[in-house]
């Protein structure tokens, strides 16, 4: 009897207890909110990870900017203090240089020559420099155009933006606004809305989902969709953990985020047409820009290019000129 009673008492544990431990945890900080566009991806690849790993991974979400953002999020992840962010790829061209290249206005005319270029690895060589400094790049995730927006004054021709407070996303882009005469500001994500508010600025850069997300819509009333910046975000690890980790756990979050990023370029896309849809349902004036116009604009800003070739290399901005063809 006594036998039987430890057989069952064994047999009760070992059906009861977890069939694998949890072994792993991502620290997962971005600086914008998961109800925006990009949100939708993050939340996935945590379900698809978690779900692959059969509870080997836990990913954990700082969203909204409440643990890093900004500059301190590129900090943290060189130092190990978080393990994965997807960051907007301004930010990182502080630590690769040569990555400003795709913040080159009308970089990429299409949505389409985005994809390409991505498709071709054109940006594993664009972030190469990056894995030595700490972080790697594992993937990128698509957004949507960086379309202008202001109070008051429709974004039509170049000489529009003349004399307005804008705020830029980095340095490429505060060149660019330098050209067109507008007066950059810098301010992080999460200060665009007490900056709208006080008037600090009177127009700003942001994909077309976070104009009604954030309500930027109720100060922004006109909004003028122009293919000059492509946002995306830079999948991106802390290079130590990454090569350290167990490489069946590798695999699993590399291949999901592949997965993830390219499944959500036709959610992007889908997102952005409802968006502009929302805006001119709020009253909000949308300019879609013709094509004639973008030559105007593309003319006005030509001379940037110019001035970050030293910076990117005149080789890297002749493969970039493939994708626009």
């Amino acid at each position: 009897m006594k036998t039987l009673f430890a057989m069952a008492i064994a047999g009760v544990t070992l059906f009861t207890a977890p069939a694998v431990a949890q072994e792993l945890t991502i620290r997962f900080p971005v600086e914008y909110s998961l109800e925006i566009t990009p949100g939708a991806a993050n939340k996935e690849f945590k379900e698809l990870v978690e779900e692959r790993s059969e509870g080997r991974i836990e990913v954990k979400f700082f969203p909204s900017g409440s643990l890093y953002r900004g500059l301190d999020l590129v900090q943290a992840i060189l130092r190990g203090d978080a393990e994965m962010t997807t960051l907007i790829s301004a930010y990182w061209s502080a630590l690769a240089p040569r990555s400003a290249v795709s913040e080159l206005p009308y970089a990429f005319p299409t949505k389409q020559s985005f994809y390409d270029a991505i498709d071709d690895k054109f940006f594993d060589r664009v972030y190469a420099e990056m894995a030595e400094k700490g972080a790697t790049v594992i993937g990128i995730l698509p957004f949507d155009y960086l379309v202008p927006g202001t109070r008051e004054t429709p974004l039509i021709e170049p000489t529009d933006m003349e004399g307005l407070k804008f705020r830029g996303l980095g340095k490429v882009n505060l060149a660019m606004l330098q050209k067109l005469n507008a007066k950059p500001v810098s301010i992080n994500f999460g200060e665009i809305s007490p900056a709208i508010q006080q008037g600090v600025i009177d127009g700003l850069n942001v994909p077309t989902d976070s104009y009604t997300v954030y309500k930027w819509d109720e100060s922004i009333r006109n909004v003028t969709y122009a293919h000059y910046y492509m946002a995306f975000y830079p999948w991106t690890v802390n290079t130590a953990w990454w090569n350290g980790l167990d490489p069946e756990l590798r695999d699993i979050i590399q291949t999901t985020a592949t997965e993830v990023a390219a499944k959500h370029r036709a959610r992007s896309e889908a997102a952005s047409d409802k968006a502009l849809a929302d805006l001119r349902a709020a009253g909000v004036a949308v300019h879609m820009q013709t094509e004639a116009e973008r030559e105007t604009w593309m003319e006005a800003t030509r001379s940037v290019w110019t001035e970050f070739e030293p910076q990117i290399g005149a080789e890297l901005i002749g493969e970039l000129e493939t994708y626009r063809k």
